[in-house]
């Protein structure tokens, strides 16, 4: 049996941790989330997720600023993970990549999208895109 990809959903909005938390568990992924860069920070160290979606815009820090903090990490795995980047303001995608983001999902963004994004950072691990739409 193979494990569920963990994907740390990182959003200081709730509607939008929701609607992505319920979007990656109907598509087999096994979401967490936090509200805060620092609360993504100490989740990433104990729990060690696969990929993180992260918002550009939040409180204490930037999602630029979180990855960069991920990617500085002493521990390997937390190094390595994949992140995609997320936001709906111009000018955050050229930062959000800047600072390690693999790719960039928009807000709002369809589910098309958001599969998309998924199939670059999890490739094997994602489900057809037709059992998706």
């Amino acid at each position: 049996m193979q494990t569920p990809v963990r994907i740390l959903v990182v959003d200081d909005a709730e509607p939008v941790r929701k609607i992505l938390v319920q979007t990656l568990r109907a598509l087999g992924f096994e979401p967490l989330q936090a509200d805060s860069g620092s609360a993504a920070l100490r989740l990433a160290l104990a729990v060690q997720p696969d990929v993180a979606i992260v918002d550009q815009w939040m409180p204490e820090m930037t999602g630029a600023e979180l990855i960069l903090r991920l990617h500085a990490s002493p521990d390997a795995r937390v190094r390595a993970m994949t992140v995609i980047g997320l936001s709906g303001r111009p000018g955050s995608e050229r930062e959000l990549l800047a600072a390690g983001a693999l790719t960039f999902l928009p807000k709002p963004f369809r589910i098309a999208q958001l599969v998309a994004a998924l199939r670059i950072a999890v490739d094997p691990a994602l489900p057809a895109a037709s059992s998706a739409a």
